[in-house]
């Protein structure tokens, strides 16, 4: 046994790489062996099979495994024992892996019913060759992922309208699976945080990701004075950095704040605050959301410009002064006005699109009796509408016409 220590960078990565080539073949051939004991049925062997209900559950006890990781296995040594002669062979010596060697078999198994024996046999060697890095340009082998989605167009070099038919196919598949699995789990944490899990189809989560990605550009990020997250050109040295989870997590919170506030048929799906006239005029107090939780009034204030709240505004005694925000948003034509000057953030620097702005009554707050008219809008990102109702800084338009941030002293 040689010592890992004792290893050059250089030998290592060979070491590694070989070993990983003998745990394929082994698997290979403890595969093959599983499904020739299926064919004898060993498990009902009395002597040998230890009157076992099926070979899965024979080979869970004889492996310490789940029943349900056996089966899965034993398919699979079955399919390939029977078919699929190429990836056999180059998962026995080793030089796929056996993740690859599952993408490549059950996209076969998906294929079209008129593909004939040579076709498949056609479009499998040459997946198997991707897989290796024999059938690529750069000659390096996909992982599963990439190979998975070169799967669905295995037939590709071989019929054009046959790998249109198996990809339809396949991603339908894929589809129903996805809707299943998809789930969402929310928890209160108690501490002001939130957390959860969830699982979503792929087309969603790369929209999802898409959208974050656009959200998070690749600026200098740091921590603000008040220790939350900074994501722009000004946060040079403005403090300790922030991972690239909490990018996506302050990302996250700026797409849920942009979230639909009007359901079917021009129903209200936006949510009710409550706030006190003096809280909502000087910022200082909290306000409350109609399933109980309080949040600062100078969240209900910002999010009162554009996000789906309904402010209900309360006098001295706490009576009614105002139900609804409608003739404080700045209508759909006002935004495309304004579209016409800004293609984006207004911030000088900021490139966040137009689209993704929320209007800011600038030069007069309305809670102070700005109207909601052009001259009093300007269009900001998430972040940068959260810094101008910051007390901490002063958004200042410059004679040259830019507008920027300086703090307040």
């Amino acid at each position: 046994m040689v010592s890992p220590g004792s290893l050059e960078v250089g030998e290592l990565a060979a070491a590694i790489g070989e070993l990983a080539g003998l745990e394929s073949a082994a698997t290979a051939l403890r595969l093959a062996l599983s499904a020739e004991a299926q064919v004898r049925r060993v498990a009902e062997d009395p002597v040998h099979g230890g009157a076992a209900s099926g070979t899965d559950a024979w080979l869970a006890g004889l492996l310490g495994a789940t029943r349900e990781s056996q089966a899965a296995g034993l398919r699979l040594g079955e399919l390939l024992s029977s078919k699929y002669a190429a990836t056999r062979e180059a998962f026995a010596a080793g030089r796929i892996r056996v993740d690859q060697v599952r993408v490549i078999v059950n996209a076969a198994e998906q294929a079209p019913a008129r593909a004939t024996p040579e076709q498949l046999a056609t479009a499998e060697e040459l997946l198997v060759g991707k897989a290796t890095g024999d059938g690529t340009r750069s000659g390096r082998a996909m992982n599963a992922k990439r190979l998975r989605q070169a799967a669905r167009r295995m037939f590709d070099p071989v019929d054009r309208g046959l790998a249109d038919e198996h990809e339809h196919a396949m991603l339908t598949r894929e589809k129903h699976g996805a809707d299943r699995e998809t789930y969402l789990s929310l928890h209160d944490n108690g501490d002001g945080t939130w957390s959860g899990r969830f699982r979503i189809p792929e087309l969603h989560g790369n929209l999802l990701d898409t959208v974050l990605g656009r959200l998070t550009s690749p600026r200098r990020v740091g921590r603000d004075r008040t220790g939350a997250p900074v994501v722009d050109e000004t946060a040079a040295g403005v403090g300790e950095s922030v991972s690239f989870p909490e990018v996506q997590g302050a990302a996250l919170c700026e797409l849920i704040e942009h979230l639909p506030t009007s359901g079917h048929g021009g129903a209200a799906a936006a949510v009710l605050v409550t706030s006190d006239l003096a809280a909502l005029l000087d910022g200082v107090g909290a306000a409350r959301l109609e399933t109980g939780v309080r949040v600062s009034a100078g969240d209900a204030r910002r999010l009162a410009c554009e996000a789906g709240l309904i402010p209900v505004v309360l006098g001295g005694r706490s009576e009614p002064l105002d139900l609804g925000r409608e003739r404080r948003l700045h209508s759909v034509g006002q935004r495309r006005a304004l579209s016409l000057v800004h293609d984006s953030c207004a911030v000088a620097g900021c490139e966040r699109p137009f689209s993704w702005c929320e209007v800011h009554h600038h030069r007069l707050a309305w809670s102070r009796g700005g109207g909601t008219d052009l001259g009093n809008g300007l269009p900001l990102c998430g972040h940068h509408h959260r810094r101008a109702h910051d007390p901490g800084w002063d958004l200042r338009e410059h004679t040259s016409g830019e507008h920027r941030f300086h703090r307040r002293r």
